[in-house]
């Protein structure tokens, strides 16, 4: 291959004119103001993406007679077609029944989803944030670029006047493209190797990883990667037999909507160009020049994209966008070979031995590189390490700009763009050790038998792991994944009851809206006056639903490099003015709960205003109820004095309590709360602690414990691991102690007659999984023993009497993250016989005085 006469035959008109055009493009893009590139990101995209699958479409029709004719010069026999189909249907079939269909990464793929909508009903290609469903129109309340790319939304578009508006189907979809992806990645690899035992233990390989099948049954952009890097790599070596500016027309339009896969894919043309230049530019014609601007021209959606979002950071915390590659190389290479297993299933969804032979794979080929350089030929070898470095980059562009980090679940997909490469080098010592032994034995179905005995190996490894398929070990841990798929088990419950249009008000509405479902957000929906609300309901017939996820919790869910938003704010606010009636609540990975509610509308009242309290005591406690000129003639002022219940109608006053003496030690609880007599719904309460006969008591938590030890953190009095307010089941406790466990406290409680405390997980951190056990010690030997996890509080009770030392222990049943142990309103007692006789008090000896004025 002559370098200097490739140049020389670029230098004719036509040729020369390519070149500037080519380059021209992309620079003029790059020159234009931010503003005006938005609008072009929002309106050039549906335009060349109709030209351009039109034209490849005529093109293709076209060139029947010649895709049969290529078809038949590299027909590998009927042995080879045969296994790469039985292993391309089996592979679909197993991935279709044994792993889940279900969004792995769930913005990504949501925002493909919702700029799909809105290039189907407004022909505009950004993300509709928030959107209304109405008489098949779609209207936008809120509409933005999207830094992802076009390409799989217009593919949706393709499907919809179809398949319909509901894009649920595109997961079958999905799934039946892997059928095609591996016959044509087979196929790709055939007709440039020319050696069908390799490209079918090459396939098997790519096939065999679980991170591919997991992605297949998602809607991640990943897989069209795959797809479309196999039509290209085909379609470039259809064209290098053909060699007309027609059919390198079509690669490059196969070429310019690969790239349209990720933003780093136009880093791949690199390669592309070296495969393609041998050919376009033996001689001076319009091979070339058609080639390249082609390509140049309908490259033009990602490279707005690309131009508009430059110096986007897409890395979150204390972390920057750039600077991390050799880092992440690092982490990478050692999650994707770790053996590490929770709960006997492998961790990550990567295979050891497949980056083993990718590493020797590449050692090998450069080694044979070398050895064509010496003897002065560019050779395969050379041709493949070349390729292969080049498509590498952009590898290297998605590991430095942008989160590459395969510690967090969601960047693993990125190993697919990898993956490709590495299932070549990872053939290659197979392909080189069969060749030499098939020379040696003189058997020349060697190499064919032992590429298929491998390609079965690895196969049946993959199949059985059908148990890690099924757990869906692939983001299993990703929150906001599982969120959304809550989501719908609990939507599709309820279609399957009464199939009615909804509307929903959530932290991220295109998830909703990219189904065709209505959608907005909590700030828009606060931005509503009481009667839009209202019509709001009346319109959905009563099915409007506010959503609280994972965006809603203050608590750090996330990794710190990942990109996050929270607003808690904005939730707690949007419930306190929102009337909201609890449908259904769902705790997430043990780290947060989601919540459901139906949606009634604006509230007419201030909640802060309805109970407050304005003083306090140790013998008596006041609360003052304070309401604006409405008052709800349903809402009941309920007193609860130790379970006991007494209401009276609710107006606006001060009232004093007064808590009587109770009969035994120990805490009385006092609750005010104001009760929708009709709902039954707590509008506001309030608990108040009073501890009785003080002298035949004392608090646990008053103590000096004599030893103490605790998995994490120290010891906290009165307040959680946290140093929050004890919250157990929605419970606020003033008094207790705060322990991380395991741990063991012990104290000195000779003299002491028993024990009472109530035991939970405290709310502040829901990521603890199976709960544990706390048991009581006297002296050694167990006095007492209660489960501990989230809900409400288990109940402690110990004799002591004759007892020195107390141990309190407690043990989580699994791991001992978040083990954040609330032992609360803990209570020593002591000379209970020389308690006098008083008659029990009720709540009829509870002194109101609601004539009091502060």
């Amino acid at each position: 291959m002559n370098i200097l006469q490739l140049f020389k035959n670029l230098l004719h008109p036509a040729g020369i004119a390519s070149v500037i055009v080519s380059l021209a493009i992309p620079f003029a893009i790059y020159l234009i103001p931010k503003n005006t590139l938005g609008q072009m990101d929002l309106y050039v995209a549906i335009p060349l993406f109709a030209v351009q699958t039109i034209a490849a479409i005529v093109l293709a029709i076209l060139f029947f007679k010649d895709f049969k004719e290529f078809f038949r010069k590299i027909n590998p026999g009927l042995p080879y077609l045969s296994a790469i189909l039985v292993i391309a249907v089996s592979a679909t079939i197993y991935a279709g029944t044994q792993i889940e269909a279900r969004h792995r990464v769930q913005s990504d793929e949501s925002v493909f989803l919702s700029l799909a909508q809105n290039m189907y009903h407004n022909l505009q290609s950004g993300t509709c944030n928030q959107g209304e469903f109405e008489d098949g129109k779609l209207e936008c309340k809120s509409v933005s670029n999207s830094f992802k790319t076009k390409g799989l939304s217009w593919l949706y578009l393709m499907g919809m006047p179809f398949l319909g508006t509901d894009l649920h189907w595109a997961f079958t979809l999905q799934l039946i493209t892997l059928t095609f992806t591996i016959l044509l990645f087979f196929f790709a690899l055939l007709a440039w190797t020319e050696h069908a035992p390799f490209a079918l233990l090459a396939t098997a390989l790519l096939t065999a990883q679980p991170t591919l099948l997991f992605q297949f049954r998602s809607l991640s952009i990943e897989p069209l990667y795959i797809l479309l890097l196999a039509v290209s790599l085909l379609l470039c070596r259809f064209a290098w037999e053909k060699n007309t500016w027609k059919h390198w027309a079509l690669a490059a339009l196969a070429i310019a909507f690969f790239a349209q896969t990720r933003q780093e894919t136009v880093f791949c043309y690199g390669a592309f160009l070296l495969m393609a230049a041998p050919k376009i530019l033996d001689k001076k014609d319009f091979k070339a020049p058609s080639f390249f601007v082609i390509l140049s021209l309908f490259s033009a959606p990602v490279l707005i994209t690309i131009s508009y979002y430059q110096n986007f950071g897409f890395q979150g915390g204390e972390f920057e966008a750039h600077g991390h590659f050799l880092e992440d190389v690092a982490r990478n290479w050692e999650v994707m070979t770790s053996a590490k297993q929770i709960r006997g299933l492998p961790e990550n969804p990567f295979l050891a031995y497949f980056n083993y032979l990718f590493a020797v794979g590449g050692i090998l080929l450069i080694a044979k590189s070398i050895y064509e350089w010496f003897h002065k030929k560019f050779g395969p070898a050379s041709f493949a390490l070349c390729f292969i470095l080049l498509a590498g980059i952009q590898t290297y562009m998605i590991l430095e700009n942008v989160s590459g980090d395969f510690t967090i679940q969601i960047n693993q997909r990125y190993s697919l763009v990898m993956f490709p490469l590495m299932a070549f080098l990872g053939a290659y010592p197979f392909y080189i050790v069969f060749e030499f032994l098939g020379k040696m034995t003189g058997w020349k179905y060697l190499s064919a038998i032992a590429s298929l005995a491998v390609a079965i190996g690895v196969l049946a490894f993959t199949a059985n792991m059908k148990e890690a398929f099924n757990a869906n070990i692939m983001y299993n841990r990703n929150h906001l994944t599982i969120e959304e798929h809550e989501i719908w088990n609990w939507l599709n419950e309820k279609n399957a009851k009464n199939n009615v249009p909804r509307y929903f008000i959530y932290a991220r509405p295109y998830h909703f809206v990219g189904y065709g479902v209505s959608s907005i957000h909590y700030d828009r929906a606060r931005q509503l006056s009481a009667a839009e609300l209202q019509n709001l309901v009346n319109k959905y017939n009563g099915e409007v639903y506010y959503i609280r996820g994972l965006d809603c919790w203050d608590s750090q869910t996330y990794h710190k490099k990942a990109v996050e938003h929270r607003i808690p704010t904005t939730c707690d606010h949007f419930e306190r003015d929102m009337e909201l009636v609890g449908e259904k609540n769902i705790l997430i990975t043990n780290n947060y709960w989601l919540q459901i509610a139906k949606f009634k509308g604006r509230k007419n009242y201030n909640t802060s205003g309805v109970l407050r309290r304005i003083e306090s005591g140790d013998t008596l406690d006041l609360v003052a109820f304070e309401f604006g000129e409405q008052r709800p003639q349903t809402w009941k002022t309920q007193v609860t004095l130790n379970g006991k219940v007494s209401s009276a109608p609710y107006t606006a006053r001060k009232a004093r309590f007064q808590i009587p003496e109770a009969n035994m030690p120990g805490y009385q609880i006092l609750q005010i709360a104001v009760i929708d007599s009709v709902s039954q719904k707590i509008i506001a309460k309030h608990n108040v602690y009073k501890l009785s006969k003080e002298d035949y008591v004392t608090k646990l938590n008053d103590l000096q414990p004599t030893s103490h030890e605790q998995g994490w953190g120290s010891l906290k009095v009165n307040q959680s691991i946290d140093g929050n307010q004890y919250s157990l089941a929605g419970e606020s406790y003033p008094e207790g102690l705060g322990i991380h466990w395991p741990s063991k406290t012990t104290f000195n409680v000779a003299g002491y007659d028993s024990l009472s405390a109530l035991v939970g997980l405290d709310e502040e951190s829901l990521c603890n999984e199976g709960g544990g056990t706390l048991k009581v010690y006297g002296d050694g030997k167990v006095l007492s023993e209660v489960h501990v996890d989230y809900g409400a509080p288990a109940e402690i009770n110990a004799s002591l009497r004759r007892i020195k030392e107390l141990a309190i222990v407690t043990e989580p049943k699994e791991s001992k993250d978040c083990g954040h142990v609330d032992l609360v309103l803990p209570l020593l007692y002591k000379n209970l016989s020389n308690l006098p006789a008083i008659e029990v008090n009720d709540i009829r000896d509870l002194e109101i005085d609601d004539s009091y004025r502060k």
